[in-house]
Order: C-alpha cells, then structure tokens, then sequence
C-alpha cells in the first residue's frame, strides 16, 4: 500500500508541473496621459491691509523730520511657478497701482533670499527697489517651483519710506497707495 501511495503522490507532482508548464501568462496595458498647466501664482502673506509710515516733526528745531515704520509685522511673499518646457524664467515685479506717492516721498522694496521651504529653483532677490507706477523686478530668476504658503515661507519684504525732497513736500492727510506684485515671464 505505501508504494501505491507512493506512486499516487509521483503521479500528482508530475501532473501539477505538467499544468503549470503549460500555463500562459497574459498581459495588458494601459496609456496614461496627463497635463501639467502653466502655473504662475504669488500671494502676500499675512493679509494686513496696510504696511504703515509717519512722518513726524523733529525732535529739535532746525533738524529734519523723522520718517517711522509704524507696523512691525513680516510680511512675506509666496509664489508658485510651472514653466513651459524650454520656456524662459520668470519675475516677480512690483508697482503702485492705485493711488500716488505724495511729491518728495520715496518708496522702497527689499525681497530677502527665500527661506528653506519649498523646492529649488526659487527666484533670487534683486536688492532694494523704488516702486513707482512702472513695473519694477524685485525677484529675478524664478524656474518650475513653490515656496511654501505663509509667514516665513518664500521671501521677507521690507519696505522703506524716506523723504527724497523736503522742499516739495506738503502736509496732507492720509495717504494710501497700493502696490501690486505681479509674475511674469522674461
């Protein structure tokens, strides 16, 4: 009896190699197709509103007045940027848009090497900038990436009120002005 079993089992193994070598094996494919748009986002982070100076008397008779940067938040600039293959780098330039710099003002902007967000490829900074109502680079350089999104991601701003001409300028009230920032292809 053992040798019967014995030969069963020869029997079953041999037909189970049998069966698998005569197995076929199929395949399928699929075309996967996608698209990465053109991306070319910037926002400034936090929303305050107003970025505010004054301009005070001096603090003796004879002296110049004092020009004071009244808010002390950051403010940071975030961009998002996907460039055509082959397409050129981009740049983040900055305006007056609505309202006027009052005669003898100057207005200025400084954008800071970005932070240590995001992915490479982030633009470089240009130095200290005077906005006026034509559009003026402040970030050059920029390829396919992102900064992060918010405070402390992307680049710090400051920004720099000064009296350019004493001798033109009038006592008014306030004065509000908007700056526009905006990304661009070279």
């Amino acid at each position: 009896m053992k040798s019967c079993i014995k030969h069963i089992m020869i029997v079953f193994v041999a037909l189970g190699f049998a069966v698998s070598a005569q197995a076929q094996w199929n395949s399928g494919n699929i075309n996967v197709r996608f698209s990465v748009p053109e991306i070319a986002i910037v926002d400034i982070e936090p929303e305050l509103g107003y970025i505010e100076f004054s301009v005070n008397a001096p603090y003796i008779a004879g002296g110049e007045p004092v020009v004071e940067h009244v808010s002390s938040e950051s403010v940071w600039i975030n961009y998002t940027s996907a460039i055509r293959r082959n397409g050129n780098r981009r740049s983040i330039n900055a305006q007056i848009s609505e309202g006027t710099i009052p005669d003898g003002i100057s207005f200025y902007v400084e954008a800071s090497f970005a932070s240590a967000f995001g992915s490479i490829n982030q633009g470089s900074p240009v130095g200290r900038v005077q906005i006026t109502s034509q559009p003026h680079p402040i970030i050059t350089g920029i390829g396919s990436c992102f900064t992060g999104d918010g405070v402390g991601k992307g680049h710090e701003l400051k920004y720099f009120l000064e009296i350019s001409d004493f001798s033109q300028m009038k006592s008014i009230e306030d004065q509000v002005f908007t700056v526009l920032y905006t990304i661009t292809d070279n």
